[in-house]
């Protein structure tokens, strides 16, 4: 089947199938013998020539999906404190927006709301902005009052990094129960501090006084994930970046990093980069990559045994936008508009939510695409109107990176190979 991914080991050779997410390790012989493995058969992993693999990958999604209850309650909010911000980035979705902070009595609404639909499971909290650090106060408001009224919660952060002072570390990790920060770093000082372009900044370097505060962060047991932006700008420095990275923060397990590539499936792209600016540039993060993975930056994953049905928060049912002034929504690049309700409401817009839920329909590339049964692209996601050759072969890789550190966990006892384990993947 299309849906079979193949990687080589020291055993024998890996097998995992996409759809059904089988995971077979074949001996030498075995995979020399493929035909005569009934197993392959009933796994379908070989199948009936003739056989439409889209269509039987659509069929059994839409079964999969039609047996998925909904969720009865609200439990992921991505929580916009502010929509301002003291970096100027030049790349910044946001720019244009209006900047507005989220008062402390929208600060009190939006706890009372959570409380009120979270059907007293555990709540995920993701502090967003602009910058969340420009207006602390209304996260201390917020899991003052959760903890108040006894509602469980962890939370994680979007942040530049930049206000994370001692105090701040300290309150975060006593007060937020932040577990985690992602901060953009978009090269070593000189090409940092360019990019960012703070205002209201001290004398110190900023790049300086933010690798101080991923220290901070990681010596308060606070896990930081390292965002590479990258573009034909910045591709080479970024490598000295990871130089840098490597020799301040070695074997700092809660630390990992990873790269983006700026526009890559945009509308903006589509019409203003040539495929050969495309190539060139995949291959440039193709050798960052390879870096941080030398170096033990790079996280690892392992695969995830239950086919995908959702793609995001967006299209969910469990997750919600909440911006300053109280509105609610489905996708953070949506901060001022497309709203489906209100905190002082317990009306939804039916239609809105409906509209995020609808997937863009399959294309002529997608039917040899090893990665289609897990692939969900949203028709109102901004990053999905396209898939180039390039960002297909970063899924596939990605596949085989997790096939390849699964089986390492299996083969070094971390986790028992019996179905609790993979249940957990």
């Amino acid at each position: 089947m299309t849906y079979v991914a193949q990687q080589r080991v020291p055993d024998g050779v890996l097998l995992f199938h996409t759809l059904t997410r089988a995971f077979l390790l074949l001996s030498a012989e075995e995979y020399e013998n493929l035909y005569h493995l009934p197993e392959l058969y009933e796994k379908w992993f070989l199948v009936p020539n003739g056989l439409n693999d889209t269509a039987y990958a659509d069929k059994v999604r839409f079964v999969r999906k039609a047996f998925q209850k909904p969720p009865e309650h609200i439990t992921r909010y991505t929580i916009f404190t502010t929509t301002d911000c003291n970096a100027r980035c030049f790349y910044c979705y946001e720019l244009g927006r209006s900047r507005i902070p989220m008062s402390d009595e929208t600060a009190h609404k939006t706890a009372d709301y959570i409380k009120n639909h979270c059907g007293n499971k555990k709540v995920q909290l993701h502090w967003f902005g602009g910058e969340p650090l420009f207006n602390k106060n209304a996260i201390r408001i917020i899991c003052t009052d959760l903890a108040a009224a006894g509602v469980e919660f962890s939370s994680k952060m979007t942040s530049n990094g930049y206000l994370f002072d001692a105090e701040t570390v300290d309150e975060a990790a006593r007060l937020w129960h932040l577990k985690s920060v992602q901060i953009t770093l978009d090269g070593t000082e000189d090409v940092y501090n360019r990019t960012k372009a703070y205002i209201r900044k001290t004398a110190e370097s900023p790049y300086q006084r933010v690798l101080g505060n991923i220290a901070r962060l990681l010596a308060a047991d606070v896990s930081v994930v390292v965002r590479m932006n990258m573009d034909h700008h910045n591709a080479e420095n970024l490598l000295l970046l990871t130089d840098e990275l490597h020799d301040r923060f070695a074997n700092r397990k809660i630390l990992s990093v990873y790269s983006h590539v700026l526009f890559d499936a945009d509308e903006k792209d589509a019409f203003t980069r040539t495929d050969e600016d495309r190539k060139a540039l995949y291959r440039a993060q193709r050798i960052l990559c390879d870096r941080l993975k030398k170096f033990g930056l790079k996280a690892e994953h392992t695969l995830n045994r239950k086919i995908p049905l959702t793609t995001c928060m967006a299209d969910s049912g469990d997750a919600r936008t909440v911006l300053p002034n109280g509105e609610l929504g489905l996708c953070e690049h949506y901060s001022e508009n497309r709203f489906v309700g209100h905190i002082c409401s317990e009306q939804s817009d039916a239609a809105v939510i409906k509209q995020f839920e609808q997937v863009r329909e399959s294309e002529p590339a997608c039917a040899d695409c090893l990665c289609y049964p897990e692939c969900i692209r949203l028709k109102e996601c901004a990053e999905q109107t396209a898939c180039f050759p390039e960002i297909k072969a970063e899924k596939e890789r990605a596949v085989l990176s997790a096939m390849q550190y699964t089986y390492r966990l299996w083969k070094n006892r971390q986790a028992e190979p019996d179905e609790a384990f993979f249940e957990n993947c």
